[in-house]
């Protein structure tokens, strides 16, 4: 499992991927349904860094294993 770090750096790095295609697209409504979703792909990156989040993955790890 990546760590949140590693994990917020990969939706950065979505993000910046999802800018350069953008820049690449001719169509306008293209072009903003993809920098849209590299904004939520920032979204996702800050959401992933903060110590709530962290938290709550914390509680949530354990079921995932299969103790209750």
């Amino acid at each position: 499992m990546l760590s949140l770090l590693q994990e917020a750096l990969e939706w950065l790095d979505r993000a910046e991927q999802a800018r350069e295609v953008a820049g690449q697209l001719t169509d306008p409504v293209a072009r903003r349904a993809v920098i849209e979703l590299a904004d939520s792909f920032d979204r996702l990156a800050r959401a992933a860094a903060t110590p709530a989040v962290a938290r709550r993955r914390d509680l949530v790890r354990p079921c995932q294993k299969g103790n209750p």
